[in-house]
């Protein structure tokens, strides 16, 4: 069960959007793009280098700041293809694990592409698991997402290689269905399953048998080892990792 603030954290999606949109670029219209990010540097940059020339492939149609924000533009703008920030905590509704969750739930239709400084392979794993078609690190030149863009067009998935040497050092194959909880010990894991079915801090104390200050310390670790901000991104995390 999940609690009710994460269930009433986003909009009940409109009747439209499951309106199908076409994710192949149209040879007599340029490829229409939403961006998000939370910082303007960062959205500025990608699109100058998708739109810098005249007559380029790409069309930026929408720029979101916030989850608030890139659910309105989703909802009104149609796109073929979206690129997301994994982290932009200032709005109402989550983000992280539990934002694109969301969005591959009620805008599946829409390839999406994920730009983030992630590290955790762990993490990197779910966005894959839940259908992400690519993960971008920002750490790489932004003249490669042109390259990246092409290719989850095309509908295979992309990599950038310093995210794929991460997931292969941690013997997590790209291709694997399911998510590790390794990072996580066994009292961790437990903590999370039992949070995520929507008991208190103070019910778990009593079900393990330990203090409310110990459980609340162990699910704290665990989102730290997760590098999760939000309790909605512990659900999204427990959902895809077959915990909940």
């Amino acid at each position: 069960m999940i609690p009710d603030q994460t269930l009433h954290a986003f909009p009940r999606p409109r009747a439209c959007d499951d309106t199908p949109v076409s994710c192949r670029h149209r040879p007599d219209n340029a490829l229409r793009i939403i961006l998000a990010d939370d910082h303007p540097v960062v959205l500025t940059g990608a699109k100058m280098t998708l739109c810098a020339q005249p007559g380029s492939a790409f069309r930026i149609v929408a720029l979101a700041h916030n989850a608030d924000e890139l659910i309105t533009h989703l909802q009104n703008t149609p796109c073929d293809l979206l690129i997301s920030d994994y982290s932009m905590p200032d709005g109402r509704f989550p983000d992280g694990l539990a934002l694109m969750g969301y969005l591959q739930r009620h805008f599946s239709h829409i390839p999406l592409m994920v730009m983030t400084v992630l590290r955790n392979p762990s993490l990197l794993q779910a966005l894959l698991n839940i259908g992400v078609r690519g993960l971008f690190d920002k750490r790489s030149p932004m003249t490669e997402l042109k390259s990246a863009v092409r290719t989850v067009i095309k509908g295979r998935r992309h990599l950038c290689p310093t995210i794929a040497e991460i997931l292969q050092a941690r013997n997590v194959p790209s291709s694997c269905t399911a998510m590790p909880s390794m990072k996580l010990s066994e009292r961790e894991l437990e903590v999370v399953r039992l949070f995520v079915q929507g008991l208190s801090g103070r019910q778990i104390a009593a079900q393990l048998n330990r203090s409310e200050k110990t459980i609340s310390r162990q699910k704290r670790t665990a989102m730290d080892k997760l590098g999760l901000g939000h309790d909605g991104g512990l659900v999204e995390f427990a959902r895809v990792s077959g915990l909940g």
